[in-house]
């Protein structure tokens, strides 16, 4: 892996004018599909302050991109106290769990609708945009982030960044977001004074994209850094009553997090399955991907009625001790899962998501085949399996297997974390050069 460090331009970038008159006519036929029943409009959700405030406007569409950049963001943060930080994101039920992780931030949630940035600017205008990891190209991610944001903050003089970038490859959702890209890839990559990106190849392909070669910086991912857990305490928790319990009981406990396939799902209770037969108070803790949609979680429900394990789930929970009773417990919450680590004996993490949060506790980490290049977890998963820090298992028998056998070792969870932060050395260092890449144009707002 290499790291291209080049300094940005001076100044604040402008918007070409070429640009103002596609957007006008965007508007208007975004007004057309509005009358037709577009369903990214009127849903901005948007706590209003007394006066305006100048703002940190962050864009992180998932928990999972607001974690892997965060020893970034709260260095920036503090930085830059005298703006009010403003997390956009385009799922509403993430407001939670931003709100616990930055409780003195504003929580806008908007569904990508071009309207909503000119409403969010009117109380919190912006003195910089962060754009986190994705859209590095309009609709390139599942995620809904109008060009109107990068637009209205240029508009108003700020600066726009992307940090931890990354290329998807997705196809535009919908028509209209179809009619964005279109009309304004080039404008919206030439509209960020720095791109950072997380590899050469996507440097290499947004260039070719039309971004401008000197403003696209290769800079690492975040994520390994983010891995440093050392500051990590019970007490910021969203459940201490019953991660602590957890943490002082003596059960072997499995965590498996982001299972989001069900056949994967069905082999994670299998070979849990088959743990209990000789560890028969161990626990499942389950993090299923998208606990809000019902049909998903009824699905979850069936599997491990079917295999009879009793089974509580966190949103119907108090926080306190769970009983011996329960075989495994259902985190159907957002922003559990990363705290649950730490209670884990060994790990499991679903195809095509993070292994450097369980790996940053030092646990013992199994993952199942099939992982994606598409997606950002890929190259890190890709490395990890390089350094012998995870482990691949196909089915039941051999996950089981694993999770017996670390179960059996006493293992000392601060040597595994050490031999593993030895084999990422020059991995870590994406937030250093981050703010070195970004320097000239944080000191325009400083």
């Amino acid at each position: 892996m290499s790291f291209v460090l080049q300094n940005p331009r001076a100044g604040i970038t402008r918007v070409g004018m070429t640009t103002w008159p596609k957007w006008r006519l965007f508007q208007l036929l975004e007004r057309l599909s509005d009358l037709r029943g577009n369903a990214a409009a009127a849903h901005l959700e948007l706590a209003q302050p007394q006066s305006a405030t100048a703002a940190l406007w962050v864009f992180a569409s998932t928990i999972g991109e607001l974690n892997a950049i965060e020893p970034f963001l709260r260095q920036l943060a503090a930085r830059l106290a005298h703006l009010k930080l403003v997390l956009i994101t385009d799922h509403p039920h993430y407001r939670a769990s931003y709100a616990t992780r930055y409780p003195d931030a504003v929580i806008c949630v908007t569904h990508g609708h071009g309207d909503d940035a000119r409403a969010l600017a009117l109380h919190y205008p912006p003195s910089l945009l962060v754009v986190a990891e994705i859209p590095c190209l309009p609709s390139d991610a599942p995620c809904r982030f109008s060009f109107a944001f990068v637009l209205e903050a240029k508009r108003r003089g700020a600066v726009a960044v992307v940090v931890n970038g990354w290329l998807y490859h997705y196809e535009p959702a919908c028509r209209m977001d179809s009619i964005e890209r279109r009309l304004f890839r080039r404008a919206y990559l030439h509209a960020f004074d720095v791109i950072c990106v997380q590899t050469e190849r996507t440097r290499e392909e947004l260039i070719l994209a039309g971004a401008v070669p000197r403003d696209v910086i290769v800079t690492g991912n975040i994520k390994f850094d983010a891995m440093l857990r050392s500051d990590w305490r019970l007490a910021q928790a969203h459940s201490p009553r019953i991660l602590g319990a957890l943490i002082e009981s003596a059960r072997p406990i499995i965590v498996a997090g982001c299972v989001t396939n069900l056949a994967e799902q069905a082999i994670v209770l299998d070979a849990f399955s088959s743990v209990r037969m000789v560890h028969a108070d161990a626990l499942l803790v389950i993090a299923p991907r998208h606990p809000e949609v019902a049909e998903r979680m009824h699905e979850l429900q069936q599997m491990l009625s079917q295999r009879t394990l009793q089974a509580g789930f966190r949103s119907r929970m108090p926080d306190a001790p769970i009983g011996r009773e329960i075989d495994c417990l259902v985190l159907d919450t957002t922003g559990d899962l990363r705290d649950f680590y730490a209670a884990a004996t060994a790990a499991h993490v679903g195809v095509d998501h993070n292994v450097l949060e369980p790996l940053a506790f030092g646990k013992p980490v199994s993952v199942a085949p099939g992982w994606q290049a598409i997606y950002p977890s890929y190259p890190v998963y890709q490395m990890m399996m390089e350094q012998q820090a995870v482990f691949e298992a196909s089915d039941a028998i051999g996950l089981a297997q694993l999770w017996s056998t670390w179960i059996a070792q006493t293992k000392d969870g601060g040597t595994h974390l050490l031999l593993v932060q030895e084999a990422l050395q020059f991995a870590l260092g994406a937030v250093e050069r981050h703010f070195t890449a970004l320097a000239q144009c944080l000191q325009l707002i400083y």
